[in-house]
């Protein structure tokens, strides 16, 4: 999963902003945290990435459900508590953005969800995802998770904007009409893409 992880945090932040009372300065941070939360097991690949050179984890404390479950004891402390709202929501945050995170990557491509007990990969991934990585992963049939992700969130959002019954109906439409199209030519292509990448991982 590439950057629809955050879309989870995307619904996070929305439904985060209850209270009248806190600022928009703390609005904004809320909304930080939610989104941030979902990207930050994958900083390393990033560092890698514009650092090293390859495309690949180098640090898997980062996908172990023991440190995002632990992120959510310490919510649940503070739900119990029950003093402190804006940091129980700061702390909520970044527990579902982190567990939302595991989650998405199990179902596209697994992840070490025991680390460091064991490196045993949790999920159901295609060989060709796990042997070709970053180029198979967006070749493959999976892939069309991430804009219909996508297209949930700009739904949801189009929906709070509380537009004119038809220019809601206009957007959506739009919407769902390029997601169909999106699905018939990337399935289409999908043969000539996977070759290519084929080529290109063999090379």
């Amino acid at each position: 999963m590439l950057a629809a992880h955050l879309v989870p945090g995307y619904f996070a932040a929305t439904r985060s902003q209850r209270r009248p009372e806190w600022s928009r300065r703390r609005r904004a941070i809320l909304w930080l945290v939610a989104l941030g939360s979902t990207v930050a097991p994958d900083l390393d690949v990033i560092y890698n990435a514009v650092f090293r050179g390859f495309l690949n984890h180098s640090f898997l404390w980062t996908h172990s459900i023991f440190v995002h479950l632990g992120i959510g004891a310490c919510w649940l402390l503070l739900h119990r508590i029950g003093r402190w709202p804006y940091l129980e929501t700061l702390v909520g945050l970044a527990a579902v953005g982190g567990l939302s995170h595991l989650l998405l990557d199990v179902a596209s491509h697994g992840a070490p969800l025991l680390y460091p007990i064991s490196l045993h990969m949790f999920g159901a991934p295609s060989a060709r995802v796990l042997k070709g990585g970053f180029w198979a992963y967006i070749t493959d049939p999976i892939f069309l998770a991430e804009p219909y992700l996508f297209a949930l969130a700009l739904a949801d959002w189009v929906i709070r904007q509380k537009p004119a019954p038809r220019v809601k109906q206009f957007v959506l439409g739009g919407l769902i009409t390029g997601l169909a199209l999106f699905t018939t030519t990337f399935l289409l292509l999908l043969p000539t893409l996977q070759s290519a990448v084929v080529t290109l991982i063999g090379s």
